[in-house]
């Protein structure tokens, strides 16, 4: 688990086992304090809707350079909210299915009242229009 705020260079790598016990680890505290950067809410927003996505989808999404955009994925990952998978030359990102469901609950309650807000909606707008990298297309 990654306190926020943690330079990533001294965060140790993760193993998908390693992730799975973070994600069942998540209390309100370390939940709260991911929600409470923009550039996250934003990111969680856009995955919430899309289920899985290519990093580089999501820097054309947000407008934001590739470092920032991998920093937030990655304090995400560590904390045990996401996890990633290589495909090919993509690295993509979903939630990870050992998320509690309370957790699940309030992030969507946190996108629902976002959803009228304007930098959502353009996130929302651009990466609709960017062509999918390596994402499972889903229903």
């Amino acid at each position: 688990m990654v306190p926020i705020g943690t330079s990533m260079d001294r965060v140790p790598a993760v193993d998908a086992e390693g992730a799975r016990a973070s994600a069942e680890k998540i209390d309100t505290g370390m939940l709260f304090e991911l929600l409470s950067d923009g550039t996250r809410r934003r990111i969680l927003a856009l995955l919430l809707d899309h289920r899985e996505i290519c990093v580089c989808r999501l820097v054309g999404a947000l407008g934001l350079p590739q470092p920032k955009v991998s920093r937030h994925l990655a304090a995400m990952r560590e904390a045990g909210l996401l996890v990633s998978r290589r495909k090919g030359t993509w690295i993509l990102y979903r939630f990870d299915p050992a998320v509690p469901g309370w957790a699940m609950r309030v992030i969507a309650m946190m996108v629902e009242g976002a959803r009228t807000e304007p930098l959502l909606a353009a996130d929302s707008d651009r990466l609709s229009r960017l062509a999918p990298c390596g994402e499972n297309v889903f229903p």
